[in-house]
């Protein structure tokens, strides 16, 4: 029996089980039911998604996120043992099935059996060595049960024959980090923002990003209550009494980084510039792969008007830890303010952008940027994006009106009008939402008028 026919003769088996009624999606089109699935898992509705994979899998035996999809229905359901039992009858008639061995090993896996799930895992990938999901699956299965020396092979295997996915770059970085290979680990996740993550890939890295870098990393666990002791003062706004906690710790362990860091940061709130200065840098020297030295010394720098090193400094934390967003901005923020620095904005903001997708905010400010520069075309595209998401976010719609009025001044003819009615319209809208919007009422004269 092929792959396809197993994968096939189970959904029929699930089916019954779970007397499926049919899904709502176009019964012809795999991927949409495969997403219909999908949506109702996220919706708590296990019965409804599994009708839904079932009848993706009808279509296509071989997909494996149908599949997967099927299992983690199966799972909720109480039918996990129905499909464990099917699938390993499958490798029994075929075991040269790698599609068999895989579902077995998610079962297997899902249900608990992390032995059971890397035994049927290897085969999989044995059967399929160009499928990067399988060797993906068989990494996590190993890292689950803390065989990290084991499991970093397949999970390399994976981000080779995949490394434009994002999922698979993020438990390969942890790993790596387990086997004491942080900086390999950081530059593993640094490309994910031009990899198109999902929201959730991305919410992911990010958690990883910073437990790689957590700031107390390290720390033996009898000094790290006076290092919160003296972190709560700081968030407290009471710079001074931290000093006293900071430099008893330093008595007995000259050589703390983020001992040295936190009274870098003391210091620079006391107005104590000199020392400030010179415990930062002592801190990025006893910690070099740790960013907030850098991003306190950045911080210092852009509040003595000192740009060009804040950059330099910020750039320094980012190298250690790219997916802070909050240092992104932070740069993205200065470098607004620089001459030629509108490049270096735009980057840092659309970094910020694939990480958080959701957050209007940046996206407003990522297109103000892109009008300023010869991205202009990608500016006015985002906001009418933002507009139609936001129909009634006046300001939203006020800068696409102001960038339609500049768009405007190099056209001529039909394509003139067409923008400026477009305009005219958007700039009413706002006018209804905000009266008083003397912004509006300006631009709207001059829309009439040119």
């Amino acid at each position: 029996m092929s792959g396809g026919q197993a994968a096939l003769g189970l959904a029929a088996a699930l089916a019954l089980a779970s007397c499926a009624h049919g899904p709502k999606t176009d019964v012809h089109d795999p991927i949409a039911l495969t997403e219909e699935g999908q949506g109702e898992l996220a919706a708590n509705k296990p019965k409804e998604a599994l009708e839904a994979f079932e009848a993706a899998l009808r279509i296509d035996p071989t997909s494996l996120s149908a599949v997967r999809g099927h299992i983690e229905a199966a799972r909720r359901m109480g039918l996990l043992a129905k499909l464990a039992q099917a699938a390993e009858a499958r490798t029994q008639t075929a075991p040269d099935d790698g599609l068999a061995w895989y579902t077995l090993g998610l079962a297997r896996f899902a249900a608990g059996d992390e032995a059971g799930a890397v035994g049927a895992l290897e085969r999989a990938v044995q059967a399929m060595p160009d499928n990067a999901d399988a060797h993906y699956r068989l990494g996590v299965a190993l890292f689950n049960g803390e065989k990290f020396a084991q499991a970093r092979a397949p999970l390399e295997k994976a981000v080779q024959l995949s490394p434009k996915s994002p999922r698979y770059r993020v438990p390969l970085a942890s790993c790596l980090d387990r086997l004491g290979e942080r900086r390999a680990a950081i530059a593993l996740l640094a490309p994910i923002p031009e990899l198109s993550p999902t929201p959730e890939e991305a919410k992911l890295a990010m958690q990883t990003s910073r437990v790689l870098t957590e700031p107390f990393r390290g720390v033996p666990q009898e000094s790290r209550a006076q290092l919160e002791q003296a972190l709560g003062y700081l968030l407290r706004d009471a710079p001074g009494l931290a000093v006293a906690p900071l430099e008893s710790l330093l008595e007995k362990l000259p050589d703390l980084a983020a001992a040295h860091a936190l009274l870098g940061l003391a210091a620079e709130r006391l107005d104590e510039a000199g020392r400030a200065v010179s415990e930062l840098k002592r801190a990025a020297e006893l910690s070099p792969d740790a960013p907030q030295p850098h991003i306190y010394l950045a911080e210092f720098y852009a509040g003595h008007a000192r740009p060009e090193l804040a950059a330099q400094e910020y750039q320094a934390a980012l190298e250690r830890d790219p997916l802070d967003i909050a240092t992104l901005r932070k740069l993205a923020m200065l470098e607004f303010d620089r001459p030629a620095g509108a490049p270096a904005a735009i980057a840092a903001l659309r970094k910020v952008v694939a990480l958080t997708p959701d957050d209007e905010e940046v996206q407003l400010l990522l297109a103000r940027a892109e009008l300023a520069t010869n991205d202009a075309p990608a500016g006015r595209a985002r906001l009418e994006k933002l507009a139609e998401k936001k129909p009634d976010n006046a300001e939203v719609l006020l800068r696409l009106a102001l960038a339609l009025l500049e768009q405007r001044a190099q056209l001529t003819g039909t394509a003139r009008s067409e923008v400026t009615k477009r305009a005219v319209e958007l700039t009413h809208k706002v006018l209804s939402l905000q009266p008083d919007n003397a912004a509006a009422s300006r631009l709207l004269s001059t829309l009439q008028t040119g």
